[in-house]
């Protein structure tokens, strides 16, 4: 029997009103180490050596378009910038040449190569349109030839479906991007469109610490690597660092910011939420872009080198932000990669912080290697909490980065980064009135983020809503429906077809309810019904058991799926489309 179908139509989205309010609310979570997740392979190119490439030029960057961003860096209330977006007007508005197919084990593959004068790194914004099922594409950068990076089919159509509708390749580093892209056996290469709109040249990357010396200016001389604290600080600060990457994401040009992933109450999942500020990514456009880098800090006191890192490439969900210029500036995304192994979702704590408390800070200035500034809180307003610093000071690229305060359980996230006056210059002096820094209020915006990080504990049921189309990626056109109604119970309705024997299609409704976090189980029902006429009578409408299935999501956009259903039991991965 024949088990391919055709997915059914997606439905209208309809987000969950929220959870319930609780009788006591969760006002502060402890922290977790990341559970260790399987090594991903080494990503290697699908051909070894290209005989064919196709290859697009822009010259160099005017000196005047960077001294505009020197000029930007210098506002407190803006992500550090570092790339400048080129439209494909100056490269003279050639199109991409012909990208010339050669075949390799699974299908075919073309190269091609996008190239700006004196880039220390890049990033390309791609159209994309009709790109088949089951295909990939691979990148790296002139300096770095084998470190190459892998993006499916899902990651790219997510961000393509996220305003722009340009795929934002990720950060390389050198002069030239090299993008091949692999299209399986059986799919018409020759359907699929791709055209370069622009480019990101970027003034710096990792082999300079993504620092913008060379460029633009060095960071503060006052600011202490997370290393030389871990001695006096101890394994609650390894804890906190471990929670904290650099940001890197792409809105006309490249910036970057530095945020904190966090906790939730929910013992069963590891929901990789995190925390920054609106002023760095406030819509969901933006956060398809993320790139994160995770133990991007120094070797050890003062080395000046950058320990091996990681970095994750396939952008966020947008959940929620609050503008700076009329309330918190803070912003609650959720990536859609996993957290490296030693990563460490932070605890936090959503009550008021005292005036004269201890507060830590640990951030990305100018997007250098990580720092960490001590201080004391001075006082707080509406939205916005004021510190002054006694060790250490924030720069551009900070913004966003966590407040943390030393709880029970470890240091607890409080807020994050706004913008402020603090510099080297009046680091360790509170009576200056220039040594200030605005914070978000972690306490002010819990109640808009907790449905998220703090969901109703109503026994099984979901963490988020699952309404949408689900589809099995590596069997193109088969998936089910699901649709989330938003009542106390949080009932979800899914619904699959597959074609009988006879060929004829057949539908069925899972059955049962929630039984653990995240967790659907029941039995499958076929039903049966009147023949279609000018009215519908739904007592005539019966079911019949047909089998069982388990339905697990995963996150917000994957789940599995283990069912037996006409005799025939299988185990499949969703992809929410």
């Amino acid at each position: 029997m024949s088990f391919r179908t055709s997915l059914a139509a997606a439905i209208a989205l309809a987000l969950a009103a929220g959870t319930a309010a609780a009788s006591a609310p969760v006002m502060r979570v402890a922290g977790e180490p990341a559970i260790a997740a399987k090594a991903d392979a080494v990503v290697t190119w699908r051909q070894n050596s290209a005989t064919a490439v196709a290859r697009l030029e822009f010259p160099g960057l005017a000196a005047e378009r960077i001294h505009e961003v020197e000029l930007r860096n210098q506002r407190a209330d803006k992500p550090t910038q570092i790339g400048v977006e080129r439209r494909i007007d100056e490269a003279g508005g050639r199109a991409l040449p012909t990208l010339r197919w050669s075949a390799v084990d699974g299908g075919r593959v073309a190269r091609f190569e996008v190239a700006a004068m004196d880039a220390m790194g890049l990033r390309v914004g791609l159209r994309v349109n009709n790109l088949p099922d089951g295909a990939e594409m691979r990148f790296a950068g002139s300096l770095a030839p084998n470190d190459v990076v892998l993006a499916d089919a899902a990651a790219i159509r997510f961000q393509n479906g996220n305003g722009t509708r340009v795929y934002w390749t990720p950060v390389t580093d050198g002069d030239t991007q090299v993008i091949e892209v692999f299209v399986p056996a059986g799919a018409d290469a020759s359907k699929l469109r791709l055209s370069v709109e622009s480019i990101s040249h970027l003034l710096t990357n990792s082999i300079e610490n993504f620092s913008l010396a060379k460029a633009i200016g060095d960071s503060g001389s006052c600011n202490v690597d997370t290393a030389c604290r871990v001695g006096t600080l101890g394994q609650d600060f390894v804890d906190a660092k471990n929670a904290v990457a650099r940001m890197v994401f792409t809105d006309g040009g490249t910036y970057t910011c530095t945020g904190t992933l966090l906790n939730d109450t929910v013992p069963a999942t590891q929901i990789p939420y995190f925390y920054t500020a609106d002023h760095c990514i406030g819509s969901a456009s933006v956060a398809a872009t993320l790139n994160t880098y995770w133990g991007f800090e120094a070797t050890s006191c003062g080395s000046g080198v950058a320990a091996a890192n990681v970095r994750l490439a396939g952008g966020a969900d947008y959940l929620y932000s609050d503008p700076g210029s009329t309330g918190t500036d803070a912003a609650l995304l959720r990536l859609k990669d996993t957290p490296p192994a030693g990563a460490y979702f932070a605890g936090w704590n959503a009550t008021t912080i005292t005036n004269n408390a201890d507060v830590l800070a640990i951030h990305h200035p100018a997007g250098d290697l990580k720092k960490s500034s001590t201080g004391r809180k001075r006082s707080h307003d509406a939205d916005l909490i004021n510190v002054g610093w006694l060790n250490g000071t924030t720069e551009g690229g900070s913004s966003g980065s966590g407040l943390f305060t030393l709880g029970p359980d470890g240091y607890e996230l409080r807020g994050g980064l706004y913008g402020g006056g603090a510099s080297c210059s009046n680091s360790g002096n509170m009576n200056n009135s220039n040594n200030y820094d605005l914070y978000s209020r972690m306490d002010v915006i819990y109640p808009n983020i907790q449905g998220w990080l703090a969901p109703a504990a109503t026994g099984p049921g979901p963490t988020g809503n699952y309404t949408g189309a689900w589809w099995v990626p590596s069997e193109s056109g088969w998936g089910l429906t699901a649709f989330q109604f938003d009542n106390e119970s949080n009932t979800l309705f899914v619904m699959f077809f597959i074609y009988d024997s006879s060929g004829k299609a057949k539908w069925y409704e899972l059955g049962g309810g929630w039984s653990d976090v995240d967790v659907r189980s029941g039995d499958i029902f076929e039903s049966t019904a009147a023949p279609w006429s000018t009215s519908y009578d739904p007592a005539q409408r019966s079911f019949t058991a047909a089998g069982n299935a388990t339905l697990t999501f995963t996150s917000a956009t994957s789940a599995t799926l283990q069912f037996t259903v006409e005799g025939v039991t299988r185990s499949v991965t969703l992809s929410k489309l």
